[in-house]
């Protein structure tokens, strides 16, 4: 009895045998004649196409299956990371432009109970020892980027022309205050006239790191 399996392009993309690209599989399909229909996703409405039984089978044969691909994406969503290190010191690249390099699944169930939309989401790591204990060097930082209003005591990534930074931020009236939680590191004052020339590009809302050897 054969299965069923309708996949957004991005879902093929993880599968074996296929393009490593979201154009490269709506290529592969329109050439193939694959079934199409349209649906409501997440980032808006798109479409997923419906799997050959050769598709399936070779899936099959290298134990990856094409429904519990299926049933892996219904239960997480892949968050786009950036390859630049936001710095805890004294600025890094920002990532304006650039492409995702890859992707990490976190689960749907944790992004509701969070209030979260998976397409306000972006990931990069930490670079420095300013924001330790609370960051160290090379952590994962999730970054809600609807998030752009400073409230007090919060950690946000700033960027400033071409620099980056993660910092805790103080609200005054007259001005931001850039705190590092390592306290070798002295704040530093944005003043008022001076805050359109920095952008807070979000909150960070989710800090993974590991641990041990």
């Amino acid at each position: 009895m054969s299965t069923e399996c309708w996949l957004t392009p991005k879902q093929i993309t993880e599968l074996q045998g296929m393009p490593s690209s979201v154009p490269g599989v709506h290529k592969k399909a329109k050439k193939e004649g694959w079934l199409v229909r349209k649906h409501d996703g997440v980032r808006g409405p798109g479409v997923e196409y419906l799997l050959p039984e050769t598709v399936l089978a070779t899936n099959q044969k290298s134990d990856v299956k094409a429904d519990d691909v299926s049933q892996f994406m219904h239960e997480f969503v892949l968050i786009p990371g950036y390859s630049v290190q936001v710095s805890a010191g004294h600025g890094s690249t920002a990532f304006e432009n650039e492409a995702p390099s890859r992707f990490l699944a976190y689960r749907k169930k944790w992004l509701q109970y969070r209030g979260f939309k998976e397409s306000d989401l972006v990931i990069v790591w930490a670079k420095g020892d300013s924001m330790e204990p609370t960051i160290h060097n090379n952590d994962t930082l999730v970054i809600n980027t609807s998030r752009k209003r400073p409230i007090d005591g919060h950690i946000y990534v700033i960027r400033f022309e071409d620099s980056l930074w993660v910092k805790r931020m103080q609200v005054k009236a007259s001005s931001w205050i850039l705190l590092s939680d390592n306290p070798v590191y002295p704040p530093m004052e944005i003043k008022l006239d001076e805050q359109s020339s920095f952008e807070i590009v979000g909150q960070v809302v989710n800090i993974s790191k590991d641990i041990g050897n």
